[in-house]
């Protein structure tokens, strides 16, 4: 026994100078080969697979860090926020994703290593699986899937923004504003970039209908080249909008939107009220447009008293209904037109202008303020107001003359005889 003592110290010696026995230089086909200052110590179910093992091994071999935890893939983000590596919620090419337990992910969790992240939040990736199948494999993971968010490289770029955030600023046309049906309008809101992301087009940020009315709009009210809207700043977006063709009170949402991730930020509306418009009344009548037949008139409509003056005052569709002959009564006086074939002189006309001609008497004299087609004399100096009685200018016709000379004659002779008479 003496003379093997030597030899076991040998043996123990060389035991304490091998690897950790933790150490696992394959798992799953791959092989620990990378240098970044330690060997893989992470678990690996033999020869099939670990997700744990081949994320160890992706950093070392792409960050050329070795990583200081392999717990778990569950609190894998918790492990790299408390050795201080930046983590977030966006894919990044060369990260490592994580999925804490949840539908889509064993109980113990998932992680990765993201090889190509896509804009709309989806990325391609090579994992391994503790439950197979065996081996590395590559697939395409969905928006969403890193349930707990990525973990970047310390030492690389800095990692991309992950807070989109918006707030509501300002806006135009209030709550409650009244519109005619179908008329248009446009809505402008004002929103301040509160996140630490850049607007742009070419991250596809834009201004996104959200749900309820749509009031015509644009799906999407996007940025024009060349715009960019840092954090803090604000950008107006106007939307053209068209009011519903049916009275009521209407409202719509809109949003930011970051195409193919997610809207975020306030959600804001328009809200606006749709008359039940009444036709117009031009002239203020009572009557409007459509049943009044001159909506520009306000002695014209209907149930008005229909004036013979050649319109229909009571919009039935006739015109002077009953203004025929007046059956001898002075015009201006009867109701009937001036000028009407009465056969009787005129009355002083009621519109204020000379007569037309009584018809076919010619011979009836007028005695209207002035002269008119027809007249069959030229007017009197004031009229006589139909009597036939002179006054002052026109001279008496030489037949009353003759009677006058002769009463005169016959007076004469009587007048001696009287007095001889009254003497006795």
């Amino acid at each position: 026994m003496t003379r093997n003592l030597p030899a076991a110290v040998l043996v123990l010696a060389t035991l304490l100078q091998a690897p950790p026995a933790a150490a696992v230089y394959e798992c799953g086909g791959e092989y620990d080969t990378c240098t970044c200052g330690r060997d893989n110590y992470c678990l690996c179910d033999g020869t099939c697979g670990n997700c744990v093992w081949h994320a160890w091994h992706s950093a070392c071999c792409n960050w050329g860090r070795a990583l200081e935890w392999c717990t778990d893939a569950n609190t894998w983000n918790d492990n790299a926020a408390s050795y201080g590596y930046p983590t977030g919620g966006t894919p990044a090419d060369g990260s490592i994703f994580v999925c804490e337990p949840s539908g889509t992910c064993s109980t113990w969790g998932h992680v990765g290593w993201v090889v190509t992240a896509h804009a709309d939040g989806s990325f391609d990736s090579t994992e391994q699986s503790w439950g197979g199948p065996c081996g590395t494999h590559s697939r395409t993971r969905p928006a969403g899937f890193a349930t707990g968010g990525f973990i970047y490289n310390p030492s690389g770029p800095p990692p991309p923004p992950t807070n989109d955030d918006a707030d509501f600023v300002s806006e135009t046309v209030p709550d409650g504003t009244h519109f005619r049906p179908g008329e248009s309008f446009v809505k402008r809101w004002t929103m301040r970039n509160a996140g630490d992301t850049t607007w742009t087009p070419g991250d596809n940020y834009v201004w996104a209908f959200d749900g309820d009315e749509r009031f015509g709009a644009a799906e999407q009210t996007l940025l024009p080249d060349g715009t960019s809207v840092g954090p803090g700043a604000t950008r107006d977006w106007d939307v053209p909008l068209t009011a519903p063709l049916s009275p009521g009170t209407y409202r719509g949402y809109w949003r930011m939107d970051r195409v193919g991730t997610h809207r975020f930020g306030d959600r804001v509306w328009v809200e606006v009220v749709v008359d039940d418009v009444a036709p117009t009344d031009g002239d203020g009548d009572g009557y409007a447009a459509g049943t009044d037949c001159d909506d520009g008139n306000a002695d014209v409509h209907p149930g008005a008293a229909e004036v013979c003056n050649g319109r229909d005052d009571d919009c039935d569709g006739a015109t002077d209904e009953d203004c025929g002959g007046d059956g001898g009564v002075p015009d201006g006086m009867d109701g009937a037109p001036d000028g009407a074939p009465d056969g009787a002189p005129d009355a002083a006309p009621a519109d204020g202008a000379a007569d037309a001609p009584d018809g076919a008497r010619l011979d009836v004299p007028r005695f209207d303020s002035g002269a008119e087609a027809g007249d069959a004399a030229p007017p009197a100096s004031g009229g006589d107001a139909g009597c036939g009685c002179a006054a002052g200018g026109r001279s008496p016709p030489f037949w009353a003359a003759g009677l006058l000379a002769a009463a005169l004659v016959a007076r004469r002779r009587r007048r001696p005889a009287g007095r001889k008479a009254g003497r006795g």
